[in-house]
């Protein structure tokens, strides 16, 4: 069965279930701000078209809630929106190697994650990287909105296998809420490193909570070129941020996004606080990142096309 006739036959069986027309579902979208037509909602519920594009992902949340679904049900089963941008070629600007995909395949599996099905759904997530070139300690904060898919601990990993030209030195993890940290990789031989993050406390399917944790690494600020992170799921909102604090800045700056049918890269600039910033609604499964060159010593001011190799289990792979 393709997407288009499992998200018809979904938007069928609720339809039915709310005992309202095509008609009156179209008023009530029109009402709440989300006008779509009786044609339009015709054709999902036949599956001759699936709803696409930045519009039609706020018309589908709303479509959920006026037929009594649970959040996502129908937006989990349309593909995510098209990705605007540069198509993107494989170079050197950032990358890992095929060793660095196995070790992170295996580092998920030393952290007991065998699949996506064992993370927590991951639905708001905001990561802050401060790129100091004053220290040899750059900063990366992230603090996640998680919900149970099953009653129990929640768990994440957390693996990043540093680059050649970053000191080979573990990352310091620490918990800043709602979270403790379990099992922990370290792999020098391979630059791999990570660790499980745990939710406190138990909860019961569907619950939600929010935790924050700080990753610290020990290399120059121009040993760093980016910050990655993938999504095994959909997640209602996406914030990366990356700031440069002392005397350097980086020449050039770009946001990353990639799916599995798309990647794209767009240019950016800093702000006047020097940061750049990617946001996103409804992404997922995918990687979205943020990525630079320090200057012209690096040799890819003419070739920023790079494409990073994520984790295959849909998580972050690198710093």
């Amino acid at each position: 069965m393709d997407d288009d006739e499992r998200y018809a036959r979904a938007l069928r069986s609720a339809i039915e279930r709310s005992g309202l027309s095509l008609t009156g579902i179209s008023q009530r979208l029109r009402a709440s701000n989300r006008p779509v037509s009786v044609a339009t909602l015709s054709n999902w519920r036949s599956g001759r078209s699936l709803p696409g594009g930045e519009q039609s992902l706020g018309v589908i949340a709303a479509l959920e809630e006026l037929l009594g679904m649970a959040p996502d049900s129908l937006a989990d089963l349309v593909g995510g929106p098209r990705l605007v941008g540069r198509a993107v070629q494989r170079t050197k600007f950032i990358g890992q190697e095929d060793d660095g995909r196995s070790a992170f395949r295996g580092a998920l599996l030393e952290l007991g994650f065998e699949s996506p099905q064992q993370y927590a759904h991951e639905r708001v997530f905001h990561q802050l990287a401060i790129i100091d070139s004053s220290s040899r300690r750059q900063e990366i904060v992230s603090r996640v909105t998680v919900r149970a898919l099953e009653s129990g601990i929640c768990r994440l990993p957390a693996v990043h296998i540093l680059d050649p030209s970053e000191a080979n030195v573990a990352p310091e993890y620490e918990p800043l809420d709602g979270c403790t940290i379990g099992r922990r990789v370290s792999w020098p031989d391979r630059r791999t490193y990570g660790v499980e993050l745990m939710v406190d406390g138990r909860l019961d399917a569907g619950q939600v909570a929010t935790f924050g944790y700080r990753v610290v690494t020990h290399s120059e600020a121009t040993a760093m070129e980016g910050t990655f992170y993938s999504l095994a799921r959909r997640a209602h909102d996406v914030l990366f941020e990356a700031e440069f604090r002392g005397p350097l800045k980086p020449l050039h700056c770009e946001r990353y996004r990639r799916t599995d049918t798309a990647e794209s890269v767009t240019p950016v600039r800093l702000d006047h606080r020097n940061r750049i910033q990617l946001a996103e609604s409804r992404f997922g499964p995918g990687s979205v990142g943020l990525r630079w060159s320090w200057g012209a010593e690096d040799g890819l001011d003419d070739d920023l096309d790079g494409s990073p190799d994520e984790g295959p289990d849909g998580r972050a792979d690198r710093i």
